[in-house]
């Protein structure tokens, strides 16, 4: 697996947050997994840890940000097309 690279990743349920509070992942998250290391999500319940798993995944689009693997762009793209299981 390639490096995964979150540019500015936020996420929320609602379809026109407006406020910081509004959002289930704080905008802008910015983070690299390396490839071949090893990580933990850890946090307590309510967090966005299942979220963000989501959104790596393909199940949920970002409400902004882009999620990389490698260099490629997978932010729109379905998980089948996502190649990670």
């Amino acid at each position: 697996m390639a490096k995964i690279t979150l540019q500015n990743l936020a996420h929320s349920y609602f379809p026109n947050p407006k406020e910081r509070t509004d959002f289930q992942l704080k905008p802008s998250i910015n983070h690299e997994w390396e490839d071949g290391e090893a990580y933990a999500l850890l946090g307590p319940s309510g967090c966005g840890k299942t979220t963000l798993l989501n959104i790596i995944s393909g199940l949920l689009v970002p409400s902004q940000g882009r999620i990389l693997f490698g260099e490629r762009d997978v932010t729109e793209l379905p998980t089948a097309e996502r190649n990670i299981a």
